[in-house]
C-alpha cells in the first residue's frame, strides 16, 4: 500500500516573506566564501518549508552570501506538504522532513541529489547514514532517516550507502513532553504520566494525528496497555484500539485540550490548566519567556525524533539546479545552523555550526552544559539564563535514546479518520 504524509516539526502557518534582493556586495561575499556554484540571477532561487527553519534573516543572509536572492515560502504542514507533492514547479528546493520522502520519493517530483556535487558531504554526520549518532544509539521505530536517504541513480531506493540520496540531512531534535513542575510536582520521567490517572484533566495533546498517535501509543505502551508492533507504522487494529482508549480517556475529561502551533500549546500551559502533554522546543521556550518554569521530559521509554532536510524538484535544471546545489552547501556551511541551535534545533554538520557559535552557546546546545551566561535566541532575546542546563542533556545522549522517528504510516488515512472522530467526541 503506497504511503501517504506524516509529520514535519512546526505546523504553524508561517507569513509570507518579502522579496529582497541582495545582488552588488552580496556576489563579492558569495565568491569570497568559495561557494562553487555563485552566480548572479535575475530570477530568486524558491524553496518551500515549514516556519520553523524557513524564516526571512535565513533567506537574507544566503542571499547576501550566495549573490542571488533566496525567496522562502514558510506554510503550514499540509499546505507545504500539498505543493511538496503536487506542485513542484513553484519551487526548487524542498525543505522537508525525512518522513515525507515516504511519499514523495515514489512520486517521482524530487531529483536524486548527487552526494558527489556537495561539497562537505563527508562531514555529514552518521546519524542519517547509519542511523546511530554513538555506536550505542537505538535505531528507533518508525521512519527512521537512515531508511529514506539512498537512492539508485534514477531515484529508486537503494540500500546504500550509496552517491545518490533523497535528501541532504539538515536540521533535527528529539521531542518529547513539556511540564510545569509547579504543576506537577514532581519530574515527569515516563510517557505514562501522558496518559495516567493522575494527571486527567490536565494533560495536553498535539491534535497532529501523525505525532499525536505516537505519542499516545508511547504512554499506552508506558502503562502496560498494549505492546505495538511499531509505532511508526500501526496496524488497523492497533489504530482502532488506540482510537478507543483515547477516547475513552476523553469522556472521562482526561485532557485539558489539544493544539496545533507552538503558541497554542504555550497557552494551555500558561492559562489553559495543562500540566504536562506534547510539547515542541520553541512552545517550551514561549513558556519560559513568559516567566513560568517549564520542562522537558526526558521519557526512560526513549524520545520521538524526527529530522528535517533539503530536496530539489524534479524540474530544477540548468542554472536552477546549480543554485539549488549551492543553496544547499551553503546551508551545511554554518551560519543558518547556528541559527537554528538558538532555537533548540542541531545540524548535520556540528563542526560547521560551532565556528558560528561562541564557547558558551556551543557548551550549553550542544554539549548539555550549564550556561556560563545569559543566552540570546536568534532574534537577539535572552533564551537561557545563566546556569541553566538544556534538558536531555547533550547532542549524544538525546539521540542516543529515540523510541520513534516521525512517520508515514501505511494506513495514515485510516489513521486520520479515527484521529477526527476521537477530536470530534
Amino acid at each position: 500500500m503506497p504511503r501517504t504524509h506524516g509529520d514535519g516539526m512546526n505546523r504553524s502557518g508561517g507569513r509570507g516573506i518579502t522579496r529582497r534582493t541582495f545582488v552588488g556586495a552580496g556576489a563579492a561575499a558569495g565568491a569570497a566564501l568559495g561557494f562553487p556554484h555563485a552566480a548572479r540571477a535575475a530570477e530568486p532561487l524558491r524553496t518551500v518549508g515549514l516556519a520553523g527553519t524557513v524564516v526571512p534573516e535565513i533567506q537574507a543572509r544566503a542571499s547576501r552570501d550566495l549573490g542571488f536572492e533566496v525567496r522562502g515560502r514558510a506554510l503550514g504542514y499540509a499546505a507545504m506538504f500539498a505543493a511538496m507533492r503536487g506542485r513542484n514547479e513553484s519551487y526548487d528546493v524542498a525543505e522537508g522532513h525525512f518522513n515525507d520522502a515516504a511519499a514523495l520519493v515514489p512520486a517521482r517530483v524530487w531529483r536524486p541529489i548527487d552526494t558527489e556535487r556537495l561539497a562537505e558531504w563527508d562531514k555529514v554526520t552518521s546519524l542519517c547514514k547509519t542511523g546511530r549518532l554513538t555506536p550505542d544509539s537505538r535505531l528507533g521505530q518508525g521512519d527512521a532517516p537512515f531508511r529514506h536517504i539512498w537512492l539508485d541513480a534514477d531515484g529508486n531506493p537503494a540500500a546504500g550507502p550509496s552517491r545518490w540520496i533523497s535528501m541532504v540531512p539538515a536540521w533535527h531534535n528529539a521531542d518529547s513532553m513539556g511540564y510545569a513542575p509547579e504543576r506537577t510536582g514532581r519530574a515527569i520521567d515516563s510517557w505514562a504520566d501522558l496518559l495516567s490517572d493522575e494527571f486527567s484533566g490536565r494533560a495536553m495533546l498535539v491534535r497532529v494525528p501523525q505525532v499525536g498517535a505516537m505519542e499516545a501509543a508511547l504512554a499506552m505502551e508506558a502503562l502496560g496497555v498494549h505492546r505495538f508492533g511499531d509505532k511508526g507504522n500501526m496496524t488497523r487494529a492497533e489504530i482502532d484500539l488506540l482510537a478507543e482508549f483515547l477516547i475513552a480517556r476523553k469522556r472521562a475529561g482526561h485532557f485539558a485540550g489539544f493544539w496545533e502551533t507552538e503558541a497554542e500549546s504555550a497557552e494551555l500551559m500558561l492559562s489553559g490548566g495543562a500540566a504536562l502533554g506534547s510539547m515542541w522546543s520553541p512552545g517550551i521556550a514561549a513558556v519560559r519567556a513568559a516567566g513560568m518554569p517549564c520542562v522537558q521530559a526526558s521519557p526512560r521509554e526513549g524520545m520521538r525524533g524526527w529530522h528535517g532536510g533539503l530536496a530539489i524538484s524534479a524540474r530544477a535544471a540548468g542554472e536552477r539546479l546549480d543554485r539549488a546545489y549551492a543553496y544547499i552547501d551553503w546551508h551545511l556551511s554554518g551560519w543558518a545552523g547556528a541559527f537554528l541551535a538558538r532555537r533548540g534545533y542541531y545540524m548535520s554538520i556540528p563542526g560547521n555550526v560551532r565556528a558560528h557559535l561562541d564557547a558558551d552557546e556551543w557548551d550549553y546546545w550542544y554539549e548539555g552544559r550549564p550556561a556560563a551566561r545569559d543566552l540570546p535566541d536568534p532574534f537577539g532575546a535572552v533564551a537561557v539564563r545563566r546556569g541553566e542546563v538544556r534538558d536531555g542533556g547533550s547532542y549524544r545522549d538525546r539521540f542516543r535514546n529515540i523510541a520513534v522517528w516521525n512517520s508515514a504510516m501505511d494506513e495514515n488515512a485510516y489513521l486520520e479518520a479515527r484521529w477526527s472522530e476521537f477530536l470530534a467526541v
